[in-house]
């Protein structure tokens, strides 16, 4: 699942030419991923480990990036 949403990044990265800032992920999708990293970590530890925020979405097929300048945050 990392891989994936790492080949979703960087094709949006190359795309538009600057990082997305969101991730959408399905509730599936999110127990594959924290599985993967073999923890179960709480959702602003997620958030800073990829660099994006985490929305779940219960119908979403696939993960998908995108930038919203909502979810954009200063650096601490």
């Amino acid at each position: 699942m990392l891989s994936f949403i790492y080949q979703v990044w960087r094709g949006y990265q190359q795309t538009h030419h600057f990082r997305p800032n969101v991730l959408y992920i399905s509730d599936t999708h999110l127990a594959v991923l924290r599985a993967e990293l073999d923890t179960h970590p709480n959702p602003d530890k997620l958030r800073r480990y990829l660099g994006m925020e985490v929305i779940v979405r219960s119908r979403l097929l696939h993960p998908k990036v995108c930038w919203l300048q909502s979810a954009a945050r200063k650096a601490s």
